[in-house]
């Protein structure tokens, strides 16, 4: 960890780009004649980074990587100050202007790292809670394009998982392990303003990340923080010379895995051996008129290597009242399938004006995104590679049958009667969501006496949303899937906008051994949603596409919806001597989804810390640098519910048929239940660490045991039949317990002009079900067209768990078959299942647990080396412990409506009884693609997920080229990947096929995108 970071996190200031102009005038009216240069250095060599200010002005530089300075406009009698956190604050006197040869002192008492925490930082000798921080220099060495993905595999008890390989996805981010049944997140609290996510950050604009993960840490954020919080701090200026950073990189991607489908004439083959089995005919298409001359590959067809483009560039500089930080983003990412890509423009600034007391502070960040997506990729029923994809003019088909009198159907030539063409669909289809997004904040504060500051932080997060899909007329064949008669329009804006104002007291003071930090504060925050859409359809051309040349609008949703939250809160932090250390945290939200009764939630936490290497016992222990213990135990709440529900939802145009001739009279009628006695979800956390050093601090241990327990948890249950609504009802009924071990290790060497740092982590987690109450177990998670569903929630289980049945071989005959007792009617060469309950038949009683979409355990590791000019980095992350559902072996082996996998070729056949794959059959009588462990797969995997290795210019030759630093570097991304799984990739995100909750369908592959392999080379300048 740099040093540099650490100061510029407490001491640098920021400010807007008019201030630019400002500086530049204050630079030009101090301007000299003369200059002075030299190198800083401390006991271990150069030192860059330290600030090198004219005493008195704003003229000053920052040394560069081998610790080179040179300030112009000085005269002799000048003095410089040179400062750098972790060191003491030197000033020399210019008297000549030969170089200078300055030797920076340590600064025991400011070498301590420093770690951001809720409102405020804190060293991390004086933690009690469990927080874990990412500094920005491992996050901006590569592309992400959620820049949550950052986390991933760095940080222990942080589960980051890729919502597949979509240009532009969201991650799916997961602090200690699901404590709710729905799809609510983390808090974000970016440069002091509270979001959802950090989709419109730009990663190379992140000075750190910190994630608050018990209680205790996360107390003061009380309602907000029931699945961790997340504080990102963004780059700010830097007392000095105006500095300008570029970084361009460009490259390309490709899949990282295939799927083997079957050919034309495997597939022809599997499917006349699937209808001779059933004693069907052979289709014509498979058979007599099979064409050898077609052999379609969709899959193929529809993968590209994509190029990527990610450009950074940033302005910074200040004098001591005044900084600032400017910077600019731009990212092209083309998908790996056709006819999907991304596109973000993020421009920030930072600014800090501080005067005396007095200090203003703003940040703002602008984005504009457009994602255009492939949605049919990989879905069912699409095109059979019996069927040409183009036709004889290049226009996308669907169907080679002559279009002539007479002429056979879809379904009795290719014995399919729905044909898609996904590709075809994809092209013609235009879709483009566009989003301008604004995210910021400007906070005031002033110190009223000596340690008692106040401050003002007004926060705004806004987006202006587009979301537009329009569906051109078009035919590939007659079938459902093949045509669309008339072109469709669907349209929807969406405008978000949610205001923070918080007012808070901080009282910091140091009273002989005593350290007090005292925090009080009031915040408000009000969150509005509002949209407006249209479907409108038969237009009166493909090439006309708004909604008032419909012929047909059909559907205008639209929604208002408002949110408040108010909060009260303080906080505690007292140390004695560096010792002994504690933490009291409480918290009181009061939310508008609540009736008014059940509206407040009190949130508190309490934590110790013993700094046990700090007492006079330990001073003869010279093996052991550090040695920490601590404590806590925290209670935070979720609000987790839709808005307005608990508020009826009322038909005003409803008629009613009464009297003796049941003629109707006009009124109205409540359409949606509701339980107004629902209230706020608590989390209680109990969290033991224990911290050590040794080896002169390099090398480092954080362990830390955690118990988190989830009360009254919301589960939304469907009303009894008679109340007449049809409408699922949030109840607070259920409770989930995760319990977890996390570990992290670190070790930092030099040898001489070799630099290495490794670093490691891993979590094992336990998560259970502890209680639903009146709920009956949660069955979601399908995964076909069909209906079958996949995961169970249930009393000691964890969240989302498989359920189905066991395996256990394949019938080899058709006695033995009938002899099982099986619910259906199976046959010799069906998939055999147990009875588990011992009852003599096979039946729905004898499904049970398969294992969990969570893993057991998650680690990475990290390995930084540098050699002179050279610089490599590696970063290596996986799980073990966990199962996937892949439904491409339903598709494969049981959907008869579409292409078939290529290992279906290896089904049982009477002189093939070595194989676990069941006869081909189109009519399954003995229900083979039922939910069972046929479809899970283990999802343990170890990859190279990050890769970076680059080369630094001499100064000396940079500097001659009128540049600080120029770095070239090639990257890449999942190099490669260890596992057994048999998809795309084993991090498959999340499907929402109709599920009421994205949680329920964990683990569930339902063909997600696939994710890319690349490859960057790039170009770092700075000036």
């Amino acid at each position: 960890m740099k040093l540099t970071k650490h100061f510029e996190k407490r001491k640098i200031k920021y400010k807007y780009v008019w201030c630019l102009f400002f500086f530049f005038g204050i630079v030009s009216v101090n301007a000299q004649t003369n200059s002075v240069n030299g190198v800083v250095t401390d006991t271990q060599g150069p030192l860059p980074g330290v600030n090198v200010i004219l005493k008195g002005t704003t003229n000053g530089v920052t040394t560069d990587f081998d610790g080179n300075f040179e300030v112009s406009n000085v005269s002799q009698g000048d003095v410089l100050v040179f400062s750098y956190l972790g060191f003491k604050t030197k000033e020399v006197t210019v008297a000549s202007f030969d170089k200078m040869s300055v030797t920076m002192e340590e600064d025991t008492q400011a070498l301590d790292e420093v770690v951001v925490i809720g409102y405020g930082t804190q060293k991390k000798s004086d933690l009690t809670g469990s927080v874990g921080q990412v500094e920005g220099d491992d996050i901006e060495k590569y592309t992400y394009s959620d820049a949550s993905q950052a986390l991933q595999g760095r940080m222990a008890g942080v589960n980051v998982e890729a919502n597949g390989g979509t240009p532009g996805a969201n991650a799916i981010v997961t602090i200690r392990g699901s404590s709710t049944l729905s799809d609510a997140g983390p808090l974000y609290v970016i440069d002091g303003m509270f979001t959802d996510n950090m989709n419109s950050l730009n990663p190379s604009d992140i000075e750190s990340i910190s994630v608050l993960k018990d209680a205790s840490a996360a107390a003061i954020y009380g309602s907000r923080a029931a699945n961790g919080v997340i504080i990102v701090t963004t780059k700010k200026g830097k007392v000095g010379k105006v500095g300008i950073d570029v970084d361009y990189s460009y490259g390309f991607q490709e899949v990282a895995n295939k799927l083997d489908w079957a050919n034309a004439r495997q597939y022809a083959d599997i499917v006349n051996r699937a209808r001779d089995n059933d004693g069907n005919p052979r289709f014509p298409a498979n058979d007599s008129q099979f064409n050898p001359n077609i052999d379609s590959d969709i899959q193929e067809e529809s993968l590209r290597t994509a190029p990527i483009l990610n450009a950074n560039a940033r302005i910074y500089g200040g004098s001591e009242n005044l900084t600032y930080s400017l910077s600019l983003n731009h990212l092209d990412q083309e998908g790996i399938i056709k006819e999907s890509s991304f596109q973000r423009t993020t421009v920030r600034s930072n600014g800090t004006f501080n005067l005396g007391k007095f200090k203003l502070e703003s940040t703002i960040g602008l984005t504009r995104s457009e994602n255009n997506p492939n949605n049919y990729f990989g879905k069912e029923r699409d095109l059979l590679p019996t069927i040409n994809i183009y036709d004889e003019n290049g226009d996308f088909n669907g169907s080679d049958i002559p279009d002539v009198p007479g002429a056979p159907s879809l379904s009795s030539f290719y014995g399919i009667g729905n044909i898609a063409n996904s590709l075809g669909t994809a092209t013609l289809e235009d879709r483009t969501v566009k989003r301008n997004t604004v995210l910021g904040s400007i906070a005031a504060s002033y110190e009223i006496v000596d340690g008692l500051t106040y401050k003002l932080n007004l926060g705004l997060d806004s987006y202006a949303d587009n979301n537009y899909t329009f569906t051109p007329s078009y035919y590939f064949n007659a079938g459902t899937y093949g045509n669309e008669p008339f072109a469709e329009l669907r349209e929807t804006n969406t405008n978000y906008i949610s205001t923070l104002i918080e007012n808070t007291l901080t009282y910091a003071k140091t009273f002989g051994k005593h350290n007090i930090n005292l925090i009080g504060g009031y915040t408000d925050q009000v969150i509005n949603t509002r949209y407006l859409g249209v479907v409108a359809r038969k237009f009166p051309s493909n090439d006309i596409r708004v909604a008032s040349a419909a012929e047909d609008r059909a559907e205008m949703p639209s929604a208002d919806l408002t949110k408040g939250i108010r909060s009260y809160f303080g906080r505690l932090s007292y140390s004695f001597d560096s010792r002994y250390l504690l933490t009291a945290t409480i918290r009181r939200d009061g939310s508008s989804l609540f009736k008014e009764d059940l509206r407040w939630g009190t949130f508190p936490s309490v934590a110790l810390g013993w700094n046990i290497s700090n007492e006079e016992f330990m001073k003869d222990v010279t093996f052991i640098t550090n040695l920490k213990l601590r404590a806590s135990y925290g209670e935070v709440g979720s609000d987790n519910v839709n808005i307005y529900s608990i508020s009826p939802e009322l038909n005003l145009n409803s008629e009613y048929p009464i009297g003796d001739d049941q003629h109707r009279e006009p009124g109205y009628s409540i359409t949606k239940g509701v339980n107004d006695d629902i209230t706020w979800e608590t989390s209680k956390t109990t969290d033991i660490g224990l911290e050590f050093a040794t080896l002169n601090n390099r090398l480092k241990f954080t362990m830390d045991y955690f118990n988190k327990n989830s009360e009254d948890v919301l589960v939304e249950l469907a009303l009894p039949l008679y109340t007449g609504f049809g409408n699922r009802v949030p109840f607070n009924t259920a409770s989930i317990t995760n319990k977890g071990f996390e570990f992290l290790t670190s070790y930092a060497q030099s040898f001489g002009d070799f630099m290495l740092n490794v670093s490691g982590n891993f979590t094992l987690l336990d998560n259970e079900v502890t209680a639903l109450g009146d709920a009956t177990p949660i069955i979601e998670g399908g995964f076909t067209s069909n209906g079958l569903k996949s995961t169970r929630t249930d009393v000691g289980q964890p969240v989302s768990s498989f359920y189905g049945y066991v395996r256990d071989g394949i019938y080899q005959t058709d006695a033995e078959a009938a002899a099982a007792n099986d619910a259906y009617s199976p046959q010799a060469g069906d998939i055999r299942f147990k009875d588990l309950n011992g009852d003599g038949q096979v039946d729905s009683d004898d499904q049970t647990y398969l294992g969990s979409p969570a893993p057991d355990i998650q680690y990475g590791f990290n390995i930084t080396a540098q050699y002179r000019g050279f610089d490599l980095n590696l970063f290596f992350n996986g799980v073990a412990g966990n199962k996937i559902l892949n439904s491409n072996l339903y598709r494969g082996y049981f959907d008869t409506e579409g292409n078939y996998l290529a290992g279906a070729l290896n089904a049982w056949t009477p002189t093939n009884t070595d194989t676990n794959i069941p006869r081909n059959t189109q009519i399954d009588p003995g229900f083979n693609r039922r939910m069972s462990d046929f479809y899970l797969e283990n999802g343990d995997y170890f990859r190279l997920r990050n890769m970076q290795i680059g080369y630094t210019l001499p100064s000396e030759i940079s500097e001659q080229m009128k540049m600080a630093k120029l770095r070239l570097y090639f990257s890449a991304s999942n190099v490669f990947t260890i596992t057994d799984y048999t998809g795309y990739y084993p991090e498959v995100g999340r499907n929402t096929r109709g599920e009421s909750s994205r949680i329920f369908s964990s683990g569930v592959d339902e063909g997600s995108y696939p994710t890319a392999r690349s490859f960057q080379l790039g170009l770092q300048v700075s000036f």
